[in-house]
């Protein structure tokens, strides 16, 4: 509160026909809403006018400061109107008091000093409606800047995310199409044999990683890996598996070796942190009629043949857990007739609305469906699937599905 908006009088000379009362620092003198019969002049000390904007008494509007010979609650000796603001000792001052009764008794006996005083107090009441209105002019002022500042703000940042989720995406639809190129998705034949694969990421980029190679004109090596977790960290783990993989695939005599080898090189490169993975490989010998398999944790592939489907069960510690773990081979007959079905764990835990998982019991059947109908293996691997998507319904995948398939009519 300026020098300018106060009264020139000086209302010192009612003091005699007042009451002086102290207020401690930090005391409610006014309380707003509630019905007032005093009026006050500061004597010394300072007092805070404030108030609350509404009843709910959740956000404040401060006023301004009134210091000694300043004089407020001059309303209360007109009539007994809820207060309409709060004040506070903002230190310890020393006031006098005018009630209402005390000013009818003015009126009676001193006319004159009473006219003085209601002329104070109308300029008074002027001067206090145009202060408020001047501090809720330039309180409206701030909010608006704030707000066009938070504006700007809300625009810029919005579009420095929208951008960023621009690269984002683009970034995986390039991840997503390097690893789709990698994989041999479009192989249908493998020598003579019928091959089929389905691959189908939970993002858009995926923890399974897959290969196919003649090594001789009648051996045949498939490989599947699952790599632990999902999304952009599986797919850049899948990346180092196929890059190392590339290089002894063709050298390493049998499955086992190859998974020997690779533990070794992930233990040494990429040591134990989050690069651990599963990994099955089967060797098919086409001249002998044989297969031989190894496996690394890895959920087991399927020999189906016209009368039987046999898991291959036999299976080791995962890659990249302990060095120096030995694998086992294992072998069994595989001719005309069989197809080889290698299948990534995604597909087996996935759970439908009920929160039952697919399992074992589901993919047999959908084996047993398959052969009833006489299906070749490309539809085959498309009953897999669709068998898959039906029951986990509107449920969403809860990992990485891929299925390899080889070998020939029933």
């Amino acid at each position: 509160m300026g020098t300018e908006e106060k009264p020139t009088a000086d209302l010192s000379f009612l003091k005699k026909e007042m009451k002086p009362a102290f207020f401690p620092k930090g005391s409610l003198v006014i309380e707003q809403y509630s019905l007032g019969d005093s009026f006050y002049y500061i004597e010394s000390g300072k007092v805070e006018v404030w108030k609350y904007l509404d009843e709910s008494k959740q956000e404040i509007l401060v006023i301004g400061d009134l210091v000694a010979g300043d004089y407020f609650g001059e309303i209360a000796l007109i009539d007994s109107a809820p207060r309409t603001v709060n004040i506070s000792a903002k230190e310890d001052s020393t006031l006098f008091k005018l009630t209402r009764e005390d000013f009818h008794r003015l009126i009676q006996t001193s006319p004159d000093m009473t006219l003085t005083l209601l002329k104070l107090l109308t300029a008074r009441i002027r001067n206090a409606e145009q202060r408020e209105n001047q501090v809720l002019i330039e309180k409206n002022r701030e909010l608006r800047l704030q707000n066009e500042t938070l504006e700007e703000m809300v625009k810029e940042r919005t579009a420095k995310l929208t951008q960023s989720l621009k690269i984002i995406q683009e970034d995986l639809e390039t991840a997503k199409t390097i690893q789709r190129n990698i994989l041999p998705l479009g192989l249908k034949y493998v020598a003579h044999l019928d091959f089929g694969s389905r691959f189908e990421p939970m993002a858009e980029v995926g923890g399974d990683i897959f290969d196919v190679i003649r090594l001789e004109k009648s051996k045949i090596r498939l490989f599947l890996a699952d790599a632990i977790g999902y999304g952009v960290q599986a797919a850049l783990i899948t990346m180092a598996i196929k890059a190392e993989y590339d290089h002894i695939k063709q050298n390493t005599p049998n499955p086992a070796d190859v998974l020997y080898v690779l533990n070794q090189i992930f233990i040494d490169r990429y040591g134990k942190k989050s690069n651990q993975f599963t990994a099955v490989i089967v060797d098919l010998n086409l001249e002998e009629n044989s297969l031989t398999y190894s496996s690394a944790g890895h959920n087991e592939p399927y020999v189906v043949g016209k009368d039987r489907i046999i898991p291959l069960t036999e299976s080791g510690v995962m890659l990249g857990l302990e060095k120096d773990v030995e694998y086992s081979n294992h072998s069994m007959a595989f001719g005309l007739g069989d197809r080889l079905f290698m299948i990534s764990d995604g597909y087996l835990e996935q759970e439908n609305k009920d929160g039952i998982l697919l399992g074992e019991s589901k993919l047999l059947s959908s084996f047993e469906s398959a052969k009833s109908l006489d299906l070749n293996l490309a539809d085959t691997i498309n009953l897999l699937m669709d068998d898959f998507h039906s029951f986990r319904g509107n449920s969403s995948m809860m990992d990485d599905v891929t299925i390899l398939g080889i070998g020939t009519t029933y």
